[in-house]
């Protein structure tokens, strides 16, 4: 995996979690301006008088739906400016006179108000992915920046023809155990047998049982998964 696509990856997530947060937030903006304006239009339905009273707002209140903008929202009259503030729609209501009075109804909610009443578990789920996929891409990138990884606690790098450890520090095998540790990377699944570790290292010693311990012993403390 080359970098810049772990970083396109990571972008992308995080673009996507706020984006999804940024639409979450203005659907419950919408919700709520849609709860003002049914409690209006039915607060006006009812109403008798032109003039705004402790009973209209409360008459109001109570036919909010959203439970905490019966302490955040209120009544007044329609404001030339107001497409900056969460209102209602304009509504117009008729006296017995043909007398027209124009209504809004406003609410004070904050955006950490709006924040909570909105839905942010896809949001905060990407977000987590996109935490995720950098930290991984991190690790990852850092066991494979020198090379291939191998056995669980080295890096090879074949440019190089070093090992290192996962500090990323060159490991200062012997002539003899780096012979032993390509024979380990050239083989399947990291395994040999022990004859063939002899054979190879070896030829013209009849029985190299000892000596390649003793070599494998002092190979281990770097190399978790080794097995012959």
């Amino acid at each position: 995996m080359k970098p810049y696509a772990s970083v396109i990856v990571f972008l992308a997530l995080l673009l996507s979690s706020a984006l999804t947060s940024v639409n979450s937030y203005n659907r419950t903006k919408d919700t709520i301006v849609n709860d003002m304006n049914q409690a209006l239009a039915r607060t006006l339905s009812e109403k008798q008088e032109a003039w705004i009273t402790p009973d209209t707002i409360m008459n109001y209140r109570q036919k909010l739906k959203i439970d905490i903008l019966r302490n955040e929202s209120f009544v007044t009259y329609a404001l030339a400016n107001s497409s900056r503030t969460l209102c209602s729609q304009p509504m117009k209501w008729t006296g017995n006179d043909n007398r027209n009075v124009a209504f809004q109804s406003y609410a004070t909610c904050s955006f950490l108000t709006i924040y909570e009443l909105s839905d942010q578990r896809s949001a905060t789920l990407l977000l987590l992915l996109s935490i995720i996929w950098l930290v991984g891409s991190v690790y990852w990138l850092r066991k494979h920046k020198l090379g291939t990884l191998v056995f669980s606690s080295l890096i090879y790098s074949n440019d190089k023809q070093t090992f290192y450890d996962l500090k990323q520090m060159p490991i200062p095998f012997t002539p003899m155990q780096q012979q032993l540790m390509l024979l380990f990377i050239a083989s399947a699944n990291y395994q040999l047998s022990k004859q063939t570790i002899c054979d190879a290292l070896w030829p013209k010693k009849p029985d190299a049982t000892e000596t390649l311990y003793t070599l494998i012993r002092r190979i281990k403390p770097y190399c978790r998964s080794m097995q012959a």
